[in-house]
């Protein structure tokens, strides 16, 4: 029983924390000074913030702040598990100057994203879209 309970737990798809704020959304063009580089565990995008990461750069600020960061590659399939995707933030000229590895799972109906603390100068954000 405990090892059961120890794997629900440690699956992420019942332990994130949600984002739903409407400046994180992909085409919001207000660059706010709000910052993501303490966000840390799994997250999941709902509500005014949109139901998944972004895919492609949004450009320079947008999604509430200067720097947006967007998943480069597509979202996996729920069969794939837990996957290894490249998080890009769009600092300079490039849309992908910055960029982190994360891990992605789908969860059936909606998508989770484990965050890692990025040492960056701020302002930063993970963007979302429907």
């Amino acid at each position: 029983m405990y090892y059961s309970l120890f794997i629900f737990l440690a699956d992420g798809c019942h332990t994130y924390q949600n984002l739903k704020d409407a400046e994180r959304k992909y085409d919001h063009s207000k660059a706010d000074s709000k910052c993501d580089h303490k966000l840390s565990g799994w997250y999941r995008f709902q509500g005014a913030a949109g139901t998944r990461m972004a895919t492609t750069s949004p450009g320079r600020n947008k999604c509430g702040a200067s720097f947006p960061a967007w998943l480069k590659g597509r979202h996996p399939k729920e069969a794939d598990g837990t996957v290894k995707r490249k998080v890009c933030i769009h600092k300079f000229d490039s849309d992908c100057d910055v960029s982190r590895l994360i891990d992605v799972k789908n969860c059936g109906s909606y998508y989770i994203y484990k965050f890692i603390e990025i040492d960056l100068s701020c302002n930063f954000r993970y963007c979302g879209t429907d």
